[in-house]
């Protein structure tokens, strides 16, 4: 006679969302560690297995989809062995970008990106007075807001966007 010990399974799984049919990348102590695509409704799991027992940097990015990065998000991790750790509610940051560089005041600027479906999406501009834009994603989760460049001050400006959905 005898028994069987199953092998402990260290890993983490990552539960979050993205963009709907995006990639999603993970990186661990920044090198590539794995990457799925989210599904239509922009929910996303990544399984990482196999790890040894220590204190890791987890690092979860989104492509969207004309292949823009979203910002790294950083989970730092401690793994014991045989354990899984969950990481879920991981919400990847919407993409941003702008039809042109260069702008006369008074012009529109489209900015626009991507971000999870039906998002309420808050855009915010950089000039002497910040200015904060609403609008919203569609079902594929892009967004799109023609800005018109009057209020702002001359100069060089930075705009920014965040998304959240009830």
């Amino acid at each position: 006679g005898g028994f069987f010990t199953a092998p402990e399974t260290t890993g983490v799984i990552f539960f979050g969302r993205a963009y709907p049919n995006s990639k999603v990348i993970l990186l661990k102590d920044g090198q590539l560690a794995a990457s799925t695509v989210a599904g239509p409704d922009a929910k996303f799991e990544i399984t990482l297995t196999g790890l040894s027992a220590g204190n890791y940097i987890f690092s979860v990015y989104g492509e969207d989809n004309k292949n823009r990065r979203s910002i790294l998000q950083n989970f730092p991790v401690t793994l014991t062995i045989g354990a899984t750790v969950r990481v879920s509610g991981v919400y990847v940051s919407p993409t941003i970008d702008v039809d042109k560089s260069e702008v006369r005041r008074g012009d529109d600027l489209a900015i626009f990106g991507q971000t999870v479906p039906t998002a309420d999406v808050t855009i915010a501009v950089n000039s002497e007075e910040e200015i904060f834009i609403k609008t919203k994603s569609d079902k594929g989760g892009v967004y799109l807001y023609n800005f018109d460049t009057s209020p702002s001050a001359l100069g060089q400006h930075s705009i920014k966007s965040k998304s959240a959905q009830e």
